[in-house]
């Protein structure tokens, strides 16, 4: 015997849930294989879906969308503090910077090598410690360096800082989202299989095929076996097109 299947996608929740609805309205005031209450519930269970679902995809896009902004930002920012590192090392090299490089934070350290700016916190913690020490480097009288001038690393580097924040956000929200479709889920598929349940046993029908046929009507999905598939005549498959096979 071929059994129902609950639907596995979001699609298939939403057609389910409109063929049910659809049935209402076709029948319009006449005798369903489901109670009024059941329409109800039926109209908010899909009403709630597909508002948390057009919000999921929402949250979804804006973070995927600010992933390209984030990343230039993450580039440029990482660009900047190293092309000041690159500079202030070449010209300490050169005798040129007052005092040499100690009041960088550890960049002595690396003994004229760039430290690593492979992450976000890396980078900013960097770019950080860059502008605190050219400032503090420049009240004790130094040069100031140019290409690329402090400013404008503090600049990348705090944008690099709000696009960091901007882009937490995002992932915050869409993981929100996530939890509560998941949920939802659960919530929309147990009501399709009380419904489901409530119009199969509301059809009297002549045979079991003649009810899973009525009930198709209403959008339950049945799955015929392979081995149940195989024994079925061609014209048997024609009349059951509407059948899933497992």
């Amino acid at each position: 015997m071929p059994y129902r299947r609950l639907p596995t996608t979001d699609k298939a929740r939403i057609r389910a849930l409109n063929s049910a609805l659809g049935k209402v309205i076709k029948e319009n005031g006449r005798k369903l294989a489901f109670s009024n209450h059941s329409v109800e519930e039926l109209q908010n269970v899909k009403n709630n879906f597909e508002n948390h679902l057009t919000q999921y995809e929402l949250d979804t896009k804006l973070q995927s969308e600010n992933i390209k902004e984030y990343k230039t930002a993450f580039d440029t920012a990482k660009m900047y503090v190293s092309h000041f590192m690159q500079v202030l090392l070449f010209a300490s090299e050169r005798g040129e910077i007052n005092g040499g490089i100690k009041y960088y934070n550890g960049l002595e350290e690396y003994e004229g090598k760039l430290p690593p700016l492979n992450t976000e916190k890396e980078i900013l913690e960097w770019g950080n410690k860059m502008v605190k020490g050219e400032q503090e480097r420049m009240q004790r009288g130094g040069s100031a360096i140019y290409n690329p001038s402090i400013a404008l690393v503090k600049f990348k580097v705090a944008e690099l800082h709000d696009a960091a924040i901007f882009q937490q956000t995002l992932k915050r929200n869409t993981l929100r989202s996530f939890d509560k479709m998941q949920h939802l889920r659960k919530v929309t598929n147990d009501f399709i299989s009380k419904l489901w349940t409530e119009i199969e046993e509301s059809i009297d029908a002549e045979s079991p095929k003649v009810k899973r046929q009525l009930a198709q009507e209403y959008g339950i999905v049945y799955v015929f076996r392979r081995n149940e598939k195989k024994k079925m005549s061609a014209e048997e498959l024609q009349t059951d097109l509407l059948f899933e096979f497992a």
